[in-house]
């Protein structure tokens, strides 16, 4: 390591990305092979971002590199500046017209799945035949992190309650119902209130803050104690599942009943209550500019919620 006299040599991409083959193959001689270069070039590489840097970043062992703390703090910058500088390229590409235009990574939540894939991506398809697009799911918890490190560079889904995370902001664009199902032929089949159900188990999707916890704070509006989970799933598959197969119920997009997503061995209840409807919108980092594909994809979607959303049963954001 240089020390703190002496004038410290600039990192380049390169390194950082010697760095990042290390780390995410846990392997120098993966690293290099997949980079196309020498392990001498490779480790030169990595000599020099640690000079520039002054600490160590890597451990070799008879593991495989192991990255230090200082390695593991890098780790998360070092991904977002590859990835934005990708998108430099891509952006580049995409607005003189090329038809080789990068790679545009989404997350989509299940609602919007529902109302908007079908219609979004092939459009977007026919407008930018050069991106790749890659589609993320799952609900506002998972796709959260992924946008903050950079990973996609805008989601559309359900939004919690107390607002989007730091560093991000919302475009709110259509409210979804949510409905309770339970089995064909369920003992509660005819139950009309919330309250008729205290005795139920249910199916939480989610996390319990996120939107997939709806159910916890429907109980606690109708002035009822917190429902009984039987269990936690992370897909509308597991749910439909378990509720097809149990006396377990379970609170999900009323457009997935609708549209016959989750199969034939589930059933709505006609409850006289309203769930808690949920806002779904566009979410994005705070101040990174999204690639023209990236904004052209995000007005797609606000364009296509103005009139999917009224067919789908679904209340224009207010």
């Amino acid at each position: 390591m240089r020390s703190l006299d002496e004038p410290a040599a600039p990192m380049t991409l390169q390194q950082l990305r010697a760095f990042l083959a290390v780390a995410e193959s846990g392997s120098f001689r993966q690293a290099a092979r997949g980079l196309g270069v020498s392990q001498a070039g490779l480790t030169g590489s990595l000599q020099a971002l640690e000079a520039a840097l002054g600490v160590r970043l890597l451990e070799r062992s008879t593991r495989g590199a192991q990255l230090t703390a200082a390695g593991r703090q890098l780790l998360p910058r070092a991904r977002l500046i590859a990835q934005e500088t990708g998108r430099i390229r891509d952006e580049a590409l995409q607005s003189r017209g090329s038809t080789e235009g990068g790679t545009l990574q989404v997350g989509l939540g299940p609602t919007p799945t529902a109302v908007l894939l079908q219609r979004v991506v092939p459009d977007f398809h026919a407008r930018f035949p050069g991106v790749r697009l890659k589609l993320l799911s799952g609900f506002y918890e998972h796709l959260q992190p992924a946008l903050q490190q950079g990973v996609i560079e805008l989601a559309v889904t359900a939004l919690p309650d107390e607002g989007v995370g730091p560093g991000l902001e919302a475009r709110r664009l259509f409210r979804s119902e949510l409905v309770v199902i339970g089995r064909p032929g369920h003992p509660a089949a005819s139950a009309r209130s919330l309250r008729e159900l205290a005795a139920c188990e249910w199916v939480l999707i989610g996390s319990p803050g996120g939107p997939g916890g709806t159910i916890t704070r429907f109980h606690a509006e109708q002035g009822l104690p917190p429902p009984k989970i039987a269990a936690g799933c992370e897909s509308f598959t597991q749910v439909a599942a378990l509720v097809g197969a149990t006396d377990w119920l379970a609170l999900v997009p009323a457009v997935m009943v609708q549209r016959g997503l989750l199969g034939s061995g589930i059933a709505p209840l006609r409850l006289k209550e309203r769930a808690p409807r949920l806002h779904n919108g566009v979410v994005r980092r705070t101040g990174a500019p999204l690639t023209p594909a990236a904004a052209a994809f995000a007005a797609m979607c606000e364009s296509c919620a103005r009139i999917a959303a009224p067919l789908a049963g679904l209340a224009r954001a207010g």
